[in-house]
């Protein structure tokens, strides 16, 4: 059942997929145009709702505490713990704030998923080029200078509701000399729902807690540890 109920959900998500495609020329003309604001806006307002509907397709529900603690006016750096395949859907669908991710290049080269993330100002990391790691580090630094939200997994992989990793620190380039409101999010559960070799499907009861913002900026390279310690503490509060 658990696997009729995986191979279900990807023919439902492509066919979502395929459906968005016509809408996705808006987000073409509005990059076009050099409006990209309004892209991301509009692409973020697009893929929020193909991530809901992708989420509740796995019968699975969810509970989200701290909402108050998003910053309204300003943007932000998401930091979050990676549990599951859907972290992801979860953030995007549920989390009521534009932004991109920094994400993976395998994840690029999907279609029309690809094209969505990147509309929304998202960011692809090659793990085998570190010259270009370090580049995309930098488009993230500037998309957050520019007044976009960025969202990042600083454990680098699924930790598969195993302990949690330690978080890399390369990602702190983007906050050291920002005073961009860094907020912590927790999420608990998201490996029960997708089994980690992508097989299997179940439903499950899904937290997610944003905790209030933390500042980096002026933070040393002697502090990063300390920093990042205190950090994924404050994450493996909740869970």
């Amino acid at each position: 059942m658990a696997r009729a109920r995986a191979f279900m959900w990807y023919g439902a998500a492509i066919i979502c997929l395929i459906v968005s495609y016509p809408t996705i020329f808006y987000a073409r003309y509005l990059n076009v145009r050099g409006k990209f604001v309004r892209r991301n806006w509009y692409a973020n307002v697009v893929v929020s709702r193909l991530c809901r509907v992708m989420f509740y397709m796995t019968g699975s529900r969810i509970k989200i505490e701290g909402r108050e603690n998003i910053p309204l006016d300003a943007p932000c750096l998401f930091v979050s713990n990676h549990q599951g395949h859907l972290d992801s859907v979860i953030i995007q669908g549920f989390i009521k704030k534009p932004k991109g991710f920094v994400s993976i290049t395998q994840y690029e080269r999907v279609p029309i998923l690809g094209s969505w993330m990147a509309h929304m100002g998202s960011v692809f990391i090659d793990r085998n080029d570190i010259r270009q790691t370090f580049k995309t580090i930098t488009s993230a630094a500037d998309n957050i200078s520019l007044g976009h939200s960025m969202v990042v997994f600083p454990e680098g992989k699924l930790n598969d509701g195993k302990e949690t990793f330690e978080f890399q620190k390369g990602w702190l380039k983007m906050v050291r000399n920002n005073p961009i409101a860094i907020v912590p999010v927790t999420i608990k559960g998201s490996y029960k729902i997708l089994s980690y070799n992508g097989k299997s499907m179940r439903p499950a009861r899904i937290e997610c807690f944003v905790s209030p913002p933390i500042y980096a900026e002026g933070m040393k390279k002697g502090d990063e540890e300390n920093f990042l310690l205190g950090l994924r503490n404050t994450i493996l509060e909740k869970l």
